[in-house]
């Protein structure tokens, strides 16, 4: 079975930046299922591994358009200059790194300035960078009535397979 949008697809993976940073690996965090069509890893992998069946294996770049964004479609916030640290110097450009409140990092870049605000833009650590993705898939199957009705895959994924 070939993949096409609405099948899963389970996949081992390895995500690097363009230079050469370990993003996420699969042979650490186990291979994945992702009901195709639905965007559940990164928006710019479902079209790159249609058509693709178990056992292909696939290098490709994705853009930060299609991965995590970039600085220009981020979205913003206005914030006080108080929310700051007092020694901070504010420079458009200047970045702050963020928790959420789930924990999350987010960073923080300053776009713009005045007297009392800051203008924030709102960016994923891994935003304006591209990203290169091998996968391998390791195997391909119809999506249930329950994962179409979920938009998600179900089930955790099989164990990975031996490295080659």
């Amino acid at each position: 079975m070939k993949i096409e949008t609405g099948v899963v697809a389970t996949l081992a993976y390895d995500i690097t930046t363009a230079e050469g940073e370990i993003v996420e690996n699969s042979d650490i965090s186990g291979p994945i299922s992702i009901l195709v069509g639905q965007q559940s890893l990164i928006p710019g992998l479902d079209s790159r591994i249609i058509g693709l069946a178990a056992g292909d294996e696939k290098t490709f770049e994705i853009p930060p358009e299609e991965a995590f964004g970039t600085t220009q479609t981020a979205p913003t916030n206005e914030m006080n200059k108080a929310e700051f640290p007092a020694d901070t110097k504010f420079e458009v450009g200047q970045g702050f790194e963020a928790k959420l409140p789930n924990g999350q990092s987010i960073y923080l870049k300053i776009i713009e300035v005045d007297e009392d605000k800051v203008s924030v833009a709102m960016l994923h650590p891994l935003a304006d960078k591209v990203l290169t993705m091998s996968v391998r898939i390791v195997a391909v199957r119809a999506a249930t009535a329950k994962e179409n009705e979920a938009g998600k895959a179900m089930v955790k994924p099989p164990p990975p397979p031996p490295k080659k």
